[in-house]
């Protein structure tokens, strides 16, 4: 059995070796940002040189601040996101981090190449930089490092918050209004057919939703009521959310469905307070415990999704996935109780063992509306490697144009997104469509890449 003193030798060497490894990591995330931007700069000025405009040096050092363009970092993006297996968003962060670390925050750089802070420390420090003039940004740079050095993200960017707000030229409350612009919901699809719903609010108003959620949960937490506080909590929001009543019927149902709770209002009440008006009455609903009513909602909206049910699922001989466009596989009882309410359908007969399509419904020599449809069924997202926008919000694209003799056929036709679309007809990406309605895209590095439709369609 080993003594103390071999377990504290051994313990001393796993965390030099740990320490080693995460310096190691960050020296390589440095040397990552900067091949990102030299990428971004090639692109810039070889593949887009009509974009170019002529080089400036920068005021403050030697460093050449070159013309920053939005085709010249989405390209790049596009292309790092083939080439690491990462999203479009994930990328994109990389290459803005990249240029903010290479052009004008060195001393960071240095920092994360010596392996004295992370790369999450650093994407928080440059988080904290974005839309400060230079000689702002760099006085929160010189406070800010050695904090980044020895204490955690959470820490740091708590210090940088308040740091930030009393260095910055323009007003917290101008800057707060300029900020509600871009406010906006995400959703971020997760395992087991469930997905988050991301808010990004004025802290007041998303404070003050989450404390109305809390309050009102535990108004409905009876004895007989089995669902936990975050279960009930999440019941809330689905019912106020899906209620299909344009104007509700009492005062205290309007101030639950508002969500805005005067948040510009000067008033002394905090935004908890604010939230603690009595709810609405209701009943607790499904005692047993599953996702349910909580008594807030009247009918509940009819949301136009598209759901892709095989047919032996939908007979109830067996109970194969079906598929939610956009998400992926939902289960198959979920999947026939939205059927059963389904006001129309669109026939998509598929081998039970293949998943090969055989028919779109109705024979039709005039193709355009059920090809759209067998389409979209194919397809599920835009078509370009990697991207997750779904075909109801992407273009069908002739792969092989029209004007170049290309035909609208099932092999030619592909779904595209808006910004690959465009890239496409900037002549930026190419594409090549197989028979099985396998794409293969070339990068303007000269990479290739191949997309293939779900088996569960094709």
């Amino acid at each position: 059995m080993a003594t103390n003193s071999e377990d504290l030798k051994n313990l001393e060497h796993i965390t030099a070796r740990i320490t080693s490894l995460s310096a190691e990591k960050a020296h390589i995330d440095a040397e990552l940002a900067i091949a990102t931007e030299h990428m971004r700069v090639l692109f810039e000025h070889r593949l887009l040189t009509h974009l170019s405009q002529p080089t400036t040096r920068s005021p403050s050092g030697p460093v050449i601040k070159r013309p920053r363009t939005n085709l010249a970092d989405t390209t790049t993006a596009t292309e790092l996101a083939c080439l690491l297996r990462v999203s479009e968003r994930t990328a994109h962060r990389l290459v803005q981090h990249a240029m903010l670390l290479i052009n004008h925050h060195r001393p960071t750089l240095v920092a994360l190449r010596a392996g004295t802070i992370t790369w999450d420390h650093t994407t928080a420090l440059l988080h904290e930089y974005a839309g400060l003039p230079h000689t702002t940004a760099t006085r929160m740079e010189e406070a800010l490092l050695p904090v980044a050095q020895v204490t955690t993200v959470s820490r740091l960017s708590y210090r940088a918050r308040r740091l930030r707000t009393r260095l910055h030229p323009t007003a917290l409350q101008d800057r707060a209004r300029s900020a509600t612009e871009n406010r906006r919901i995400d959703v971020e699809p997760a395992d087991d057919a469930m997905a988050w719903l991301h808010a990004y609010l004025p802290a007041t108003d998303a404070a003050a939703i989450d404390a109305r959620l809390t309050h009102t949960a535990r108004a409905l937490q009876t004895p007989h009521e089995r669902r936990t506080l975050p279960q009930l909590r999440a019941d809330i929001l689905t019912d106020l959310l899906l209620d299909d009543r344009p104007h509700p019927s009492d005062e205290q149902d309007h101030r639950l469905l508002d969500g805005r709770f005067e948040a510009n209002r000067a008033s002394s009440q905090s935004a908890a307070s604010r939230s603690t008006a009595p709810p609405a009455s209701s009943s607790s609903g499904n005692s047993g415990g599953s996702c349910g009513s909580t008594g807030f909602g009247g009918q509940r909206v009819r949301a136009h999704i598209n759901v892709t049910v095989p047919v032996l699922t939908l007979l109830g001989v067996d109970n194969e996935p079906a598929d939610l466009e956009g998400y992926g596989p939902i289960p198959a009882d979920i999947a026939r109780r939205l059927a059963a309410h389904a006001p129309s359908f669109t026939r998509i007969l598929t081998h039970p063992e293949t998943g090969t399509v055989l028919s779109v419904g109705r024979t039709s020599y005039a193709v355009p509306a059920d090809l759209k449809k067998w389409l979209r069924v194919r397809d599920q997202t835009c078509r370009h490697p990697g991207c997750t926008t779904p075909a109801s919000r992407c273009e069908l694209d002739h792969t092989r144009p029209w004007s170049h003799h290309g035909t609208t056929s099932h092999n030619n036709l592909a779904h595209l997104c808006r910004k690959h679309h465009m890239l496409k007809s900037e002549g930026i990406w190419h594409y090549d469509q197989q028979s099985n309605g396998t794409l293969q895209a070339r990068s303007p590095a000269g990479n290739t890449y191949y997309d293939t439709p779900n088996p569960l369609s094709t």
